[in-house]
């Protein structure tokens, strides 16, 4: 039977967590999709978990092993290919799509014609898969907003379960592999999702859209503990930002390299104290959880030194203060 929908998971050693998906997957209330699972080398028992979990539930699965472990961006763009449905959808090998998750993304894209895309609110998840504070609260959840963040050339932040028409994401140039330096850190798999969504944003010109469900579709596992490794994320952001606007401009974009050579040492500076605040201000609420309330309290106030406004922006985004009706 010809299906309309791809579900993608893209797995590396996710032998813990993968049962608790495929299980969220088998109870969805619409069962009319394709199901692809991009195995990225695994070292552990993932795949034989997948195998034992469909044993036990048959249905439809297709799993593909690469021989050398690539990356998440290579294995998303091989999956985009690989798959054959006009729409299609990631979901990650350690989150809880709620049942009617892939229902109502599907009823909303269907039912206007100019929309390429439809996402949803994320709830936060612990290691245990119970629901914590905090989630993922973005994306633009009407035509209007999108189009006027799209005219002017803002990135368009999306979270990774957006279901989407997959010629137009292989149209834009998929997920970006090329033009990144060789070895770690392996640019190209940071923010790479981020830069897709956003290049799929040109398509406003078309008269295309891109909007979020303004309602928890999704758990998303959050996991805790110190971090020191946001400069990657945020000068990769940058990058992307540089992109949209040299190409609303008509500009050619610029490779990864070609960018980093042309940063100043002033904007190096720049990236790397909003590094430091995103990194204090994560390491700070840790401690905080942690019962360290003093040296959580130093870190958060390090943070708004560097970047006064980064605090703000993650309320926005994560809290659902905002957005939560």
């Amino acid at each position: 039977m010809e299906r309309d929908v791809t579900v993608a998971i893209c797995m590396w050693n996710a032998e813990k967590t993968i049962e608790g998906t495929l299980q969220c997957l088998l109870e969805q209330t619409m069962q009319d999709f394709d199901l692809l699972i991009v195995d990225d080398c695994s070292t552990d028992g993932s795949v034989e978990c997948v195998e034992r979990f469909f044993a036990k539930h048959p249905r439809q699965y297709e799993v593909v092993r690469q021989p050398e472990n690539q990356g998440i961006a290579y294995e998303r763009n091989f999956a985009l290919h690989k798959a054959r449905t006009r729409y299609m959808v990631f979901v990650d090998s350690d989150d809880l799509p709620k049942p009617q998750f892939l229902e109502k993304q599907y009823s909303a894209i269907v039912s206007d014609e100019t929309l390429i895309g439809v996402g949803s609110w994320s709830q936060f998840i612990n290691n245990k898969g119970e629901e914590i504070r905090g989630g993922l609260f973005i994306g633009d959840t009407t035509k209007e907003e999108f189009r006027k963040r799209a005219e002017a050339g803002k990135r368009i932040f999306l979270p990774i379960q957006t279901l989407f028409v997959r010629e137009d994401a292989i149209r834009v140039g998929g997920f970006r592999l090329d033009g990144f330096p060789e070895g770690k850190p392996r640019y190209r798999d940071f923010c790479e999702d981020l830069d897709l969504w956003t290049r799929m944003s040109d398509l406003y010109a078309e008269g295309k859209h891109i909007i979020v469900l303004p309602e928890v579709l999704y758990l998303y596992r959050k996991t805790d503990g110190l971090s020191s490794n946001h400069f990657n994320m945020i000068i990769k952001m940058e990058y992307v930002k540089v992109n949209v606007r040299r190409r609303r401009k008509g500009l050619p974009e610029l490779t990864f390299i070609e960018y980093y050579d042309s940063l100043k040492p002033e904007e190096l500076a720049r990236l790397r104290k909003d590094s430091c605040a995103a990194d204090c201000l994560r390491n700070g609420v840790f401690y905080v959880r942690d019962g360290k309330l003093l040296r959580g309290l130093r870190l958060i106030a390090k943070s708004v030194w560097n970047n006064p406004t980064y605090i703000f922006d993650k309320l926005m985004a994560n809290s659902g203060i905002v957005k939560r009706k």
